[in-house]
């Protein structure tokens, strides 16, 4: 099928080239200074397999595109536009609509129109709304909740779990949408568009929830000597939480995408006046867990003659991504008060050569010595980790994922389970 593809960020750039990868003939608009770096094959995010499948397919099953004038050859549209988000986690729907309203001005008659960009509960009706009233194009809509995380992208939109689809009840649309998305060996899942809506807010806002849970869980259980791996286990295998739960403290929740969708039902229940003092909390207390490294170096490492190592950068392992990024947030202040390099091979790798960042990278060249090390991503790739290590080195482990790893025995090891 011949679609395009609107708005080339991270959402954008993973749904036009695993559309590409699946033999549609796609084409990506955005703005000229995007399009350009497509063009340049040097795309505004990397991680796994994107560069890849951008040498494959540019100019043979994807194109790319400012001129939106375009837009009037196709009969279907997927708009990906990544939402805004504050430092509050709080997103403007105002940004995505007028991209939308933009759009609308130049697309044909009888088009359909898949939105996936992250849009509040009655954002369909809204747009629909403004359609029949501003534009009169006889446009229909279809909304597609997006399930990306960073770093692992395309594995997920090519093999997701299902695919939930929000649309008014249409035969037409419904399969159009079943062509577009047939190699894509999963279930399809059509319900009405507020529904679609309100289960992207609930994943993610039930996903924040378990998370501040457990992180509170992890300070209080710490007390008693209970071992985290013991306790996870033992609750997870009651089916009604299952073995996918997050049940391990670590860090707090970052990136925005959780706590958006949290706020999003804020909102809805303060125009509703509902009950909300849960919702409320969830964000209250990941704000304080989201202390803990910062308040352990307070505690502990006073003295700012320590030499900080730190593993792990992005908002998650394997992107470049550091928007939101709780672990590039506190590197920021930590950078303030300490002597601190970054281990991140994947970013160290994508790093444009003239990002301020690139002093603080260091490569298996490096004779420095560390008296810290603070681990957000897993070191068993690390092979010349010990090299860069003072006798008496500290490591502080954020999530609690490197504590089988044989080289931690040689030194001090700290994390929310023993700290």
């Amino acid at each position: 099928m011949k679609i395009a593809v609107v708005g080339l960020w991270h959402l954008g750039t993973i749904t036009s080239l695993c559309l590409s990868k699946l033999n549609h003939q796609v084409y990506g608009f955005d703005d000229y200074d995007v399009v350009q770096k497509f063009n340049k094959l040097t795309p505004p995010i990397t991680e796994f397999g994107v560069s890849h499948l951008l040498k494959k397919n540019i100019n043979k099953k994807i194109f790319f595109e400012n001129n939106f004038q375009k837009l009037k050859n196709f009969d279907l549209i997927w708009i990906t536009y990544d939402s805004l988000i504050d430092n509050s986690d709080k997103s403007n729907f105002i940004y995505i609509f007028q991209k939308i309203k933009r759009i609308l001005n130049h697309v044909k008659k009888n088009s359909t129109i898949l939105i996936s960009s992250q849009i509040p509960i009655g954002s369909i009706k809204k747009i629909e709304f403004y359609e029949k009233k501003s534009v009169k194009k006889n446009i229909k809509f279809a909304y597609i909740p997006e399930n990306l995380r960073l770093g692992q992208g395309i594995k997920i939109f090519l093999n997701p779990e299902r695919i939930v689809i929000g649309t008014r009840n249409n035969s037409k649309i419904k399969n159009k949408i079943k062509k577009l998305l047939k190699d894509i060996i999963t279930e399809k899942i059509f319900v009405e568009s507020e529904t679609a809506e309100m289960t992207k807010h609930v994943i993610n806002s039930f996903l924040a929830c378990s998370i501040a849970f457990i992180n509170e869980i992890g300070s209080l259980a710490k007390n008693y000597s209970i071992s985290f791996n013991d306790l996870k286990k033992c609750v997870q295998s009651d089916k009604r939480i299952g073995y996918y739960s997050y049940l391990k403290p670590g860090n707090a929740f970052s990136g925005g995408t959780l706590g958006r969708d949290v706020n999003f039902l804020l909102n809805e229940s303060k125009k509703n006046k509902t009950n909300s003092i849960l919702l409320k909390s969830i964000l209250t207390s990941n704000k304080i867990h989201s202390k803990w490294v910062e308040n352990l170096f307070d505690k502990k490492f006073s003295s700012k003659k320590n030499t900080v190592l730190q593993i792990g950068l992005s908002y998650t392992s394997g992107t470049t991504s550091l928007r939101r990024s709780l672990p590039y947030e506190i590197f920021s202040k930590i950078s303030k008060k300490y002597y601190i390099k970054i281990y991140d091979n994947y970013i160290n790798n994508n790093l444009e050569k003239k990002s301020s960042l690139k002093k603080f990278f260091i490569d298996n060249k490096c004779t420095e010595k560390f008296n810290i090390v603070l681990a957000f991503n897993r070191i068993d790739k690390f092979s010349y980790l010990n090299s860069l290590l003072t006798k008496k080195a500290t490591i502080i482990d954020v999530n609690g994922e490197n504590k089988k790893n044989s080289l931690l025995k040689k030194f001090k090891y700290i994390s929310l389970e023993n700290e």
